[in-house]
């Protein structure tokens, strides 16, 4: 008699298929912690401040380290002290509130029975640990479900979620950073958007904004959508209301930017019975504390990067900086008309059934967004954070899926390429980090 008890993954009913890609995510996971963990016992710290939140005193201790404090490192520090203490610094205003705001949920909740094992910055470690890990799993998922809506095409969406899973930035995926939570609300957001429920995708993006700065750019799905791609023959007032909706949910998108400034304000602007000067941004035009700090604190600025002591640095980025490159590049050359009428308008072999998935119109914002990005890293940020902040970007990962669907296809045929460079420069960083050497 015929069996079915083996089934392989390509049979998988979609929602199977979500638990393979959150198991596959979650073992990315351990096998990342593995790996750290074995490099951190092998090689030596460059750095030794983790001793200053997490301090070796016992055995215990010197254990806890050992397992946890790989994921404690660069940026992670600002993130458990904010979760610990609040904003005592104005420097720390950089880092955004959800991350350690959930850690410290975490911590005083489903870890307060750990409390007579751990002492509390111990508790805040496991948890943060905890949401970026669970975080992770939740973006795979979301970004497999948000391609499988756009295109409708199963084994492509499961590839994608695949890559994501290699993803080159898997250690700060799984470190005390905002790069996995942004991404699951990120492509929450997108998922919501592609759905055409713009209420829930303002709001999912809303709260992506209190994570990271890059949430207020997805505005722009929902201008591209109402806006850019409206039926001109409609009334006049019916455009009108278009108009209205759109600013609303902008508004609403813009919502958990504004509430971490106003926090900021309120912090350093409002006091007026202490003889300490106020701050000189307190008094800008708009009063962000954010722009500030980055420009005076963590020297954030037009071209400011480029100097000879951050050529290593550019280097670093330079995989990235190709693939991005080379993405939009090719999807625009597939349909230069597409890109020139902001997608109103294509040519026939775009719209044709057999075209891959990444260089239909549904990719369209989404080049747009990775197009602004990528000028906006390589002239004004810091440019070795380009990997692991293009981690929340779908349209990278569909490219690099778009790599497989063969070599007589448009922009295809980098397979050994696009996978040598995820599996080896996430190989890289894990140890790198792990060991707290830079880049961060």
């Amino acid at each position: 008699m015929e069996t079915h008890s083996k089934h392989t993954l390509f049979t998988h009913s979609p929602v199977s298929r979500i638990g393979t890609v959150a198991y596959y995510a979650l073992i990315s996971r351990l096998v990342i912690w593995a790996i750290a963990a074995v490099s951190h016992a092998l090689i030596q710290d460059y750095d030794s401040a983790l001793e200053l939140i997490l301090p070796i005193e016992t055995t215990s201790q010197q254990l806890f380290k050992s397992v946890f404090g790989v994921f404690l490192r660069w940026d992670a520090f600002y993130f458990v002290h904010i979760a610990n203490k609040g904003y005592v610094f104005e420097q720390a205003h950089a880092f955004f509130p959800l991350v350690p705001a959930l850690t410290r949920l975490v911590a005083n909740t489903l870890l307060a029975p750990l409390s007579f094992v751990l002492d509390y910055r111990q508790q805040l470690v496991l948890a943060g640990v905890i949401v970026a890990n669970a975080s992770f799993i939740a973006a795979t998922v979301q970004l497999y479900k948000l391609t499988r809506e756009l295109f409708g095409r199963e084994q492509f969406a499961y590839l994608t979620a695949m890559l994501y899973v290699l993803t080159p930035s898997g250690i700060f995926m799984s470190a005390i950073y905002t790069e996995s939570t942004f991404s699951a609300l990120s492509f929450t957001g997108m998922l919501f958007a592609a759905r055409k429920q713009y209420l829930l995708a303002a709001i999912a993006w809303s709260f992506s904004c209190t994570a990271r700065s890059n949430g207020i750019l997805y505005a722009g799905f929902i201008i591209y959508d109402l806006v850019v791609r409206m039926d001109l023959s409609m009334s006049f007032s019916n455009k009108i209301f278009v108009l209205v909706k759109t600013g609303l949910l902008c508004l609403i998108t813009w919502i958990g930017f504004f509430a971490v400034q106003l926090y900021g304000y309120s912090l350093y602007c409002t006091d007026t019975t202490s003889n300490i000067d106020m701050r000189p941004w307190c008094n800008g035009n708009i009063p962000l504390i954010y722009t500030f700090v980055q420009d005076f604190y963590w020297n954030v600025g037009f071209l400011r990067y480029y100097e000879v002591k951050q050529i290593p640095n550019f280097l670093m980025a330079a995989p990235m900086i190709i693939l991005s490159a080379s993405g939009i590049i090719y999807y625009v050359m597939f349909d230069t008309h597409r890109a020139l009428t902001l997608g109103r308008s294509s040519t026939p072999v775009s719209i044709d059934k057999t075209t891959p998935p990444f260089m239909t119109l549904a990719t369209f914002p989404h080049i747009v967004l990775w197009g602004a990005l990528l000028l906006s890293n390589i002239t004004t940020m810091h440019i070795q954070i380009i990997t692991r902040a293009f981690s929340c970007l779908p349209a990278v990962y569909w490219f690099a899926a778009h790599q497989f669907e063969g070599e007589k296809v448009f922009g295809a045929g980098w397979t050994r390429t696009v996978t040598t460079f995820f599996v080896m420069y996430g190989l890289i960083g894990i140890i790198l980090f792990a060991n707290f050497f830079p880049p961060a």
